[in-house]
C-alpha cells in the first residue's frame, strides 16, 4: 500500500512539474507585448502580444485624480495606463527598463523639490515613480484652481534638455519662425484661423522678407490654420510658404479692406537668439522730452554670460538721460517675464528718486530654503534694493529719476514686468495703459545634473513670491490698467513708435495734454474682430515657450549652493 501511495504522491508531481513548465513555456511564447486596449464598461486592459496571443487584466482604477487614471503592472514589470478610466481607447506601454530609467530621473525630481519648492509641504508623499518624468512631474504640483486653490501652481515646468532649457531663458529658441503672432478666428466656429503678426524678430528671415507688424497670414504650405495643425505648421525646419493678406485702402469706399496680397517663403531658424530690446525713440512735444522704449522679455545676454543685453539697455537708457528725457513710456505690452537681476535693473534706473537704501522687493521662500539663508546671510537676506550698478558687473545703471511711468500693458505682460510695475508703485506714480496684466508674483530656479549621463532633465520650479516694499504681492488676477485699450479692436496694427497707434498715443496724449490718436473704426473693413482673437491659445503658447518665466537670477545660484552644503 505504501508503494501505491509513493507511486501516485511522484506521479502528482511530475504532473504538478509538467504542468508548470507547460505554463511557463507559455508565458516565454507570449512574445513582446504589442498594444493594450482598455475597456471602460469591465474595467481591463486588453493586451495582445507578438505571438498573437492576447489576454485581459484587471485595471486599478486611481480615483485621487480627475479625470480617474486606470493602470495595471504585468509580470515583467512593464505598466499599462489609460488616462481617463470613463472611457475606452488605446492604453500608453511602459517597459520594464522605461520605468527603471523613469524612477532613477523622478527620484531625483522628487529629492530637488522637497527642498527648494515653494509649496514643498504640499507634495505628495505616496507618487509613482514609474511615471514618465514630465508627468510625475506634474503629478506632484501643488496644482492651481481658479476657484478652489487660486494661490496654487500654475508656472513650474520641466524639459527632457537642461541645455535648451537655459537656451530659452535667454531667448535662444530651435525651430524658430522668426516673429511674434496671435491667432484670430475666421468665423465664429473657430475651425479655420488667420496669423495676426504682433511684430518680426530683428535678424530674421521674416524681417528681411517684409513679414512686418500687422501683417496677416492666411495659409502655410498652402494649408488652412487650423486648432489642430497651427504647432506643426508654424514649428519645424527648412522653409515655409506664407500666404499673406494686408489691409489697403479702397479710395471709393474711402475704408481699408483685407485683402491677398502673395506668397512669401521664409528660412526657419535654427538656435535663434532674440534680442529683447526691440526699439527706443524720444518725442519732443512742446517742454517735454519723452523716451519711448520696446522691451520684449527681461536677459542678461544670449546666455554666454557676456551681458551684452544688459549693457545696451542701460546705454540706451543713459542716452535717454543725456538728451533731457523727462517723461517715460514703457512699453511692455509683449513683455511676459525673464531674468529678476535685469527687472532690478530697469527699475533702478526708472524710479524716482533713487536710494539704494531703499528697498525694490522682498522674497519669501519655503521654510527649508528661509531657513538656510537666514542662518547664512541674516535677517535682511531677502530684500533687493536699488542698485547704481549692474549684478555682478561694473555696468552703471543710469538715474532717469522720472516723476512718474507710463507702462503699455496686455494680457501677456507678466512676471518680470508686474515685479517692475509692483515695486516701482511705492515710489511713483506708474499708469498703465492697455489691458489688465497676467497675474504672476512668483519665481523659479533652474535645477539640472550637468555630469548626469543618466539625467539630462532640467526643471523649472517656482520657489519664490515677491512682494514690494509694502509687503503687497497680491495681484494673482493681475494688474487692472488705469486707461483700457484694447489695440485689437478692429485688428489694425500701427508700427511700434507710430504715435496713431492706440496704446502709445493714449499716453502721448495724458503726457502732453494733446490728443495723439483717435480711432475711427469705420474706416477699417474686416471679416473679423478682437472676440475672434484666441487669446487662450496665445497665452497658453507663450507659456510653454517659457516666455512666461522670472527666474531668480540674484540668488538662484547661492541657493543651490547652500543647499548643496
Amino acid at each position: 500500500m505504501k508503494k501505491i501511495y509513493f507511486i501516485l504522491l511522484v506521479f502528482s508531481s511530475l504532473l504538478l512539474i509538467n504542468t508548470s513548465c507547460k505554463d511557463d513555456d507559455k508565458i516565454v511564447d507570449k512574445g513582446d507585448l504589442k498594444s493594450a486596449t482598455y475597456d471602460a464598461a469591465t474595467k481591463t486592459f486588453k493586451l495582445t502580444y507578438s505571438s498573437g496571443f492576447t489576454e485581459s487584466v484587471i485595471a486599478k482604477i486611481d480615483n485621487s485624480v480627475n479625470p480617474p487614471l486606470a493602470s495595471a503592472t504585468l509580470e515583467d514589470g512593464s505598466e499599462v495606463t489609460f488616462a481617463d478610466a470613463n472611457k475606452s481607447g488605446d492604453a500608453n506601454i511602459t517597459t520594464s527598463d522605461e520605468i527603471s530609467k523613469n524612477k532613477y530621473v523622478n527620484g531625483w525630481i522628487y529629492d530637488e523639490m522637497s527642498i527648494y519648492y515653494f509649496w514643498n509641504d504640499k507634495l505628495s508623499r505616496t507618487p509613482n515613480y514609474s511615471l514618465y518624468p514630465e508627468d510625475f512631474f506634474d503629478s506632484i504640483l501643488y496644482k492651481y484652481n481658479k476657484t478652489s486653490n487660486p494661490d496654487g501652481d500654475r508656472f513650474s515646468w520641466i524639459q527632457e534638455d537642461y541645455t535648451e532649457l537655459l537656451g530659452n531663458l535667454s531667448g535662444v529658441v530651435s525651430h524658430e519662425i522668426g516673429f511674434e503672432y496671435i491667432l484670430v478666428a475666421t468665423d465664429a466656429s473657430r475651425t479655420q484661423y488667420y496669423a495676426l503678426v504682433l511684430y518680426p524678430m530683428q535678424g530674421t528671415d521674416a524681417e528681411a522678407k517684409g513679414i512686418d507688424r500687422g501683417r496677416f497670414i492666411t495659409k502655410i504650405n498652402g494649408q488652412n490654420i487650423t486648432p489642430d495643425n497651427y504647432k506643426t505648421l508654424f514649428g519645424g525646419t527648412g522653409t515655409k510658404k506664407l500666404s499673406m493678406a494686408d489691409f489697403v485702402y479702397n479710395q471709393t469706399q474711402e475704408v481699408y479692406v483685407l485683402q491677398s496680397s502673395g506668397d512669401v517663403t521664409i528660412n526657419m531658424h535654427s538656435k535663434f537668439a532674440e534680442n529683447p530690446i526691440y526699439l527706443d525713440s524720444i518725442y519732443s512735444i512742446d517742454n517735454k522730452k519723452i523716451g519711448y522704449l520696446v522691451y520684449n522679455f527681461f536677459a542678461t545676454d544670449n546666455g554666454d554670460d557676456s551681458n551684452d543685453y544688459d549693457k545696451e539697455l542701460m546705454n540706451r537708457l543713459s542716452n535717454f538721460k543725456s538728451k533731457g528725457v523727462n517723461e517715460m513710456v514703457l512699453d511692455l505690452r509683449y513683455n511676459s517675464g525673464g531674468a529678476v537681476s535685469s527687472a532690478i535693473a530697469l527699475a533702478s534706473a526708472l524710479v524716482k528718486n533713487r536710494s539704494t537704501s531703499n528697498v525694490l522687493t522682498t522674497s519669501q521662500y519655503n521654510a527649508i530654503v528661509h531657513n538656510s539663508l537666514l542662518k547664512e546671510y541674516g535677517a535682511d537676506y531677502n530684500k533687493d534694493y536699488f542698485i547704481d550698478e549692474v549684478f555682478g558687473t561694473k555696468i552703471p545703471v543710469p538715474e532717469l529719476n522720472l516723476p512718474r511711468l507710463y507702462v503699455l500693458t496686455s494680457g501677456w505682460t507678466a512676471s518680470a514686468s508686474e515685479f517692475i510695475i509692483n515695486g516701482l508703485k511705492p515710489y511713483m506714480d506708474v499708469i498703465l495703459i492697455g489691458e489688465t496684466t497676467y497675474g504672476k508674483n512668483v519665481g523659479s530656479i533652474t535645477l539640472y545634473e550637468k555630469d548626469d549621463s543618466k539625467n539630462k532633465w532640467g526643471m523649472q520650479p517656482i520657489v519664490v513670491k515677491f512682494a514690494n516694499s509694502l509687503g503687497f504681492s497680491d495681484f494673482t488676477a493681475g494688474f487692472t490698467p488705469n486707461y483700457e485699450v484694447d489695440e485689437f479692436e478692429d485688428l489694425f496694427l500701427f508700427e511700434f513708435g507710430d504715435t496713431k497707434d492706440p496704446l502709445l498715443g493714449t499716453a502721448l496724449t495724458n503726457i502732453t495734454g494733446k490728443t495723439s490718436f483717435t480711432r475711427s473704426a469705420s474706416a477699417i473693413s474686416t471679416p473679423f474682430r478682437s472676440e475672434q482673437v484666441n487669446e487662450k491659445i496665445s497665452i497658453d503658447d507663450r507659456e510653454k515657450s517659457h516666455r512666461f518665466e522670472m527666474y531668480d537670477d540674484v540668488r538662484g545660484k547661492d541657493i543651490r549652493e547652500i543647499m548643496n552644503k
